[in-house]
């Protein structure tokens, strides 16, 4: 053997003794994401999110829609975009660290330095707008049938999303037992020390206690939050048949008072107690769910006093679907109760969760002042316009005319709903689809929330908000990219009936115009 042979071969040897020497690691790092471009035509979709169409009594929408300027409205056009990166750094099946992330912006928003979060898509870009959405460590207790999953990470309810739908930083347990699954989770959805608790003085942008740091504390850390906790215990009766109890618990006591009196309506120390039973059966050809849930609690201090407001509220649901023809036809039906007018010390208006990122404002808490940005939905429904549906956006554009599933604006104006809908999806081809829905909203109560008639100044009688008919059409142009058309038109129900002028706050009055959206997507997954 020549001598270039031989040190060769003592390389390749040496190269092997090493790595046998290193332990065998499986790490697997895990890359996947997704990619929606939307082209909007829209009377009331305007790139933001909230509620469609408020009532003739509410001032804004938070979007800029005035209640009594919703008649003859220009067509919005505007593109969207969603890009969100997932990377899972997974050292085994039981122990893996998850990551999320997304940018989100509108077409020529902002760019450079004035860029904020779901911008930067302006002149040369350049934004600093990637969010954080996930990052949670997920692992399994050794030789336990427990996963945990603690960090910031996402979180639905088993009442289809309509009290929590959320990304939140908490700590979920899953323990499997033969058919049955426990689940135990604790969520800190907001520390009343941080900025969102801050008085602000707006003349100089400093914080009452002194300084101008944003996430300065105000108060003792993990003393006045606002907490979410949840208990769901599952069992399977069958390979097709389960059923649940469910329990959570929502408590903001950041240390501020419900005054029914203001304007917005302000409100804390809120302590909402849920209870649900929920299940699901596939019989025949047919798959049915459903669910009936309770909600009990009170809002202590509503008249600024020692006064407490009662809480008893109920929702339900019941869903079918099943195969018919070349496709599948559903239909579903959504309960909520909502509250009367002036509903005093006894509120039954349904609660969802939902962002309060400012709890307080010169010493008042805000609370889903305009709606607020829901952080439950419905998405059974497959409606675009009637209610929040994520699945039908999937992007920042999150409107609805029942914006939150208690149908209102703050714990005491909630008027629940009646939601009905049915709706066809079809196969044309291996590549292509049509998913046509029709919707019908009612209000569950009458409050300060119903419309007046501007030619009687009464309220209107009836409680039908309207009629919502879409359709959604799909080609898959490649195994990973679909081309998409959307469209939904809204007929709006009596209601509604007179609630705005033809022209500013003068002349005739008349209906508001039917909002309709059309979009073109393009939708990317990888």
């Amino acid at each position: 053997m020549s001598i270039k042979k031989r040190i060769l071969a003592v390389a390749a040897a040496s190269a092997l003794g090493a790595m046998a020497a290193v332990p065998a690691m499986a790490f697997e790092n895990e890359f996947h994401g997704s990619y929606t471009l939307k082209y909007f035509l829209s009377n009331y979709e305007q790139g933001g999110g909230g509620i469609i169409l408020p009532s003739a009594n509410t001032a804004t929408t938070g979007t800029g829609v005035s209640g009594n300027t919703t008649a003859n409205l220009k067509t919005n056009n505007y593109f969207e975009q969603r890009a969100r990166l997932f990377y899972t750094a997974k050292a085994n099946d039981d122990l893996k660290l998850v990551t999320g992330f997304e940018i989100d912006s509108v077409w020529g928003d902002r760019a450079q330095g004035n860029t904020y979060r779901n911008s930067g898509a302006a002149l040369e870009s350049d934004a600093v707008n990637l969010e954080t959405k996930w990052v949670y460590l997920q692992f399994k207790i050794p030789s336990t049938p427990t996963t945990v999953i603690a960090g910031v990470q996402p979180f639905k309810d088993n009442l289809k999303g309509i009290f929590a739908d959320f990304d939140a930083a908490g700590v979920v347990t899953s323990t499997k037992m033969d058919n049955a699954t426990v689940v135990a989770g604790y969520f800190r959805g907001y520390d009343g020390a941080f900025g969102g608790s801050l008085t602000t003085n707006s003349s100089t942008g400093t914080n009452v206690n002194g300084t101008t740091n944003g996430v300065a504390k105000s108060g003792i850390l993990g003393n006045q939050d606002l907490n979410i906790g949840a208990l769901e215990f599952k069992y399977a009766l069958s390979k097709d048949a389960n059923i649940g109890l469910d329990y959570y618990v929502y408590e903001d006591g950041r240390n501020t008072n419900l005054n029914t009196t203001a304007s917005p309506v302000t409100a804390s120390d809120l302590l909402v107690h849920v209870f649900g039973l929920y299940g699901d059966a596939k019989v025949g050809p047919v798959t049915l769910s459903g669910f009936a849930a309770y909600q009990g609690g009170v809002i202590r201090s509503i008249n600024g006093s020692a006064d407490s407001a009662y809480l008893n509220s109920l929702a339900y649901n019941v869903a079918a679907k099943a195969a018919v023809g070349p496709g599948s036809l559903h239909s579903a039906l959504l309960f909520t109760s909502g509250n009367s007018s002036n509903p005093g010390k006894h509120l039954t208006g349904w609660v969802g969760t939902t962002q309060t990122q400012g709890a307080t404002s010169n010493g008042s808490a805000v609370w889903n002042s305009t709606g607020g940005n829901g952080t439950c939905s419905y998405n059974e429904s497959g409606m675009m316009l009637l209610n929040r549906n994520a699945l039908s956006q999937g992007t920042t554009s999150d409107y609805g005319i029942a914006y939150n599933t208690g149908n209102g604006t703050n714990p005491v104006n909630a008027q629940g709903m009646y939601l009905y809908t049915l709706g066809y999806d079809l196969s044309v081809t291996p590549k292509a689809y049509v998913n046509t829905n029709v919707g019908f909203l009612w209000t569950a109560h009458n409050n300060s929330l119903k419309p007046k008639d501007l030619n009687t100044n009464a309220q209107n009688s009836s409680n039908f908000q309207g009629t919502e008919i879409n359709v959604e059409t799909g080609y898959k142009m490649y195994d990973n990219l679909t081309a998409k058309f959307q469209a939904a038109y809204v007929i709006l129900g009596g209601y509604y009936k007179n609630s705005a002028y033809k022209a500013g706050n003068s002349g005739a009055a008349t209906d508001p115009d039917n909002p309709y959206t059309a979009r073109v997507v393009l939708s990317y997954a990888f």
